[in-house]
């Protein structure tokens, strides 16, 4: 755990790695998109994972999509340093069932949307629903997400030029560890329709740990995963 302090610090100069990623101006939508359209079996996307608070590459990322139809869709992740992550597990291309991007696994009672419907600038959305953990599978805990698209924006990442749709997150939750109260999370992506998937995402969070009388504010990891390239089924 990186101190309150330091923490501060380090986002601060990460602040300077965001300019550039996205264009701060929206732009028109793409002719023909409404809905995000379900990945393809065998579609591939290459991520690298970056830690924004030190501004360094931590793993590169591989996520495959090995199932894909009306009974959901099943996305491998693998990283280079040999270690397999949890499945993402969709019910389908805009709501999600297994999100294995945070600290922990969570498994949430009813899908919960990660894309909005349509997928369109101007869409938000309200979900509450409860989550659990592989680990403590008979306690749930509570889940409140909102979310909007205020727009599309023109990316660039490593794997090249996209215009995506920009989609904010922000979620209140209660953790697994009894000692995080007030937990909140930020978590942007932008979607690329052709790509079926995201070419950029970020995240953060923090909560509140009781210190003696006062409570002090901890601050999570700052993670990017920027697109380094995408292969067809």
């Amino acid at each position: 755990m990186i101190p309150d302090r330091r923490r501060l610090l380090l986002a601060a100069g990460a602040a300077a790695l965001l300019p550039g990623c996205a264009t701060q101006r929206f732009e028109p939508a793409p002719a023909g998109v409404s809905e995000a359209q379900p990945p393809q079996i065998g579609q591939t996307w290459r991520y690298a994972e970056i830690d924004l608070y030190r501004g360094a590459q931590r793993a590169e990322l591989v996520a495959h999509c090995v199932e894909s139809g009306p009974q959901g869709i099943r996305i491998a992740l693998a990283d280079d340093r040999g270690g397999a992550r949890d499945d993402e597990l969709w019910a389908d291309a805009s709501r999600i069932v297994r999100e294995p991007a945070y600290d922990l696994t969570q498994i949430f009672e009813r899908p919960l949307p990660v894309l909005p419907i349509p997928l369109a600038a101007g869409s938000a959305s309200r979900t509450h629903t409860r989550y659990h953990t592989e680990a403590s599978p008979d306690f749930p805990l509570w889940w409140g997400d909102w979310l909007r698209a205020p727009g599309w924006q023109r990316i660039r990442v490593r794997a090249g030029e996209f215009l995506a749709l920009r989609i904010e997150r922000t979620i209140r939750f209660r953790h697994t560890d009894i000692w995080r109260d007030d937990c909140r999370r930020w978590d942007t992506a932008w979607y690329v329709p052709e790509l079926r998937r995201w070419a950029l995402r970020e995240w953060t969070g923090q909560w509140l740990m009781p210190d003696g009388p006062n409570r002090t504010v901890v601050y999570e990891d700052r993670v990017r995963w920027e697109l380094l390239d995408a292969r067809s089924a």
